[in-house]
């Protein structure tokens, strides 16, 4: 699709289709089909049985549906994170303002662990020059950035669904934002022993590549109703990983794989953060900072070779912590005052 943009919905009223707003920079790829087309087959002695006299649409659902930042247009951006954060992990977020009138704003989103759930949801305009589509209902159920410290490529890879695909026409004639672009090359990994330590441990000079899954737990709900499209959805449980590819060699990464080949599972706490050095007016930087409570599920052990140097490749499960009550907290740091 060569343009993209989308309109917040309220969360009072998931579904009501909102003009665009703003212009999102990625690539949106549509399903084959957001309805299942039956055409039934009776028993007629004929070779094709499918009877068109009574063919009919059984279900409605937009799933499937796929947006992306590829590295080739530039990848992943901050002014991004919040929206896709918000229809992932947890919305109804308010920023707070980290420098008196910089209009740098800190959004911070801590996994609901209890609760009712309050994730956001948003309407996408997609289309070209020839016709436009929208989708309303759209949420994130699943979401993946990656990044490479070596190409500075960083990326994101959502999954949306959404009530139907009808056609449309866009809203308005929106400019391109200006965009902050995340560079991998920025990309800083810390591991501790508590969640009060975060950030203290780094392991310098060993991040090689890295990619984050949040598998949010948003799905739609399609219940008895006079309607045929989406009328609800719910969040069920989270489940986050955490992949890096480390250098060996380094004494702080041998120290990690130790804790991984032990009988004993040790608890550990990964910062994943990337600065941009960049400032928002004269306040603080663009800033995408992850904390993660949990343990090393897998470490393949030589996973990799780059260019003659060997890698490990390790996984981190999250997971609650009992002493801190946390399990993981995204937090940026971008001029976006709301989404």
């Amino acid at each position: 699709m060569h343009q993209l943009q989308y309109g917040l919905e309220s969360t009072a009223a998931h579904g009501d289709a909102m003009a665009a707003d703003t212009m999102l920079l990625g690539e949106v790829t549509l399903p084959d089909a957001d309805r299942e087309v039956i055409i039934p087959g009776f028993g007629t002695g004929e070779r094709i049985p499918g009877q068109l006299l009574s063919a009919f649409v059984r279900r409605i659902l937009a799933e499937g549906v796929t947006f992306a930042t590829p590295a080739d247009r530039g990848g992943l951006y901050y002014q991004l994170l919040p929206l896709m954060f918000s229809c992932c992990i947890v919305g109804n977020q308010t920023p707070s303002a980290v420098t008196s009138g910089q209009l740098d704003y800190l959004w911070t989103f801590d996994t609901p662990l209890t609760g009712t759930e309050t994730l956001e949801s948003f309407t996408l305009e997609a289309g070209d020059d020839s016709r436009a589509y929208e989708i309303a209902y759209c949420m994130v159920p699943e979401l993946e950035i990656a990044g490479n410290c070596d190409s500075g490529e960083v990326t994101l890879s959502a999954k949306l669904f959404g009530d139907q695909i009808t056609l449309s026409s866009f809203t308005g004639d929106f400019s391109a934002p200006a965009a902050t672009y995340v560079i991998g090359k920025l990309a800083r990994v810390y591991v501790d022993s508590t969640w009060a330590a975060l950030g203290t441990g780094e392991l310098e000079l060993a991040l090689v590549d890295w990619s984050l899954t949040i598998s949010g737990g948003a799905h739609p709900k399609l219940r008895g109703s006079a309607s045929r499209v989406l009328d609800s959805h719910g969040q069920g449980e989270l489940d986050i990983r955490l992949n890096l590819g480390l250098e060996r060699g380094v004494a702080d990464v041998e120290t990690e794989e130790d804790y991984f080949l032990s009988t004993t599972v040790t608890k550990r706490f990964v910062r994943l953060e990337i600065d941009s050095g960049i400032a928002i007016g004269s306040g603080t930087n663009h800033k995408l900072t992850f904390d993660l409570a949990g343990a090393w599920v897998g470490w393949q052990s030589f996973g990799r070779d780059q260019e003659g140097n060997t890698l490990d490749v390790a996984t981190l499960r999250v997971g609650k912590d009992n002493t801190s009550g946390k399990a993981f907290t995204a937090k940026v740091v971008t001029n976006v005052a709301s989404i």
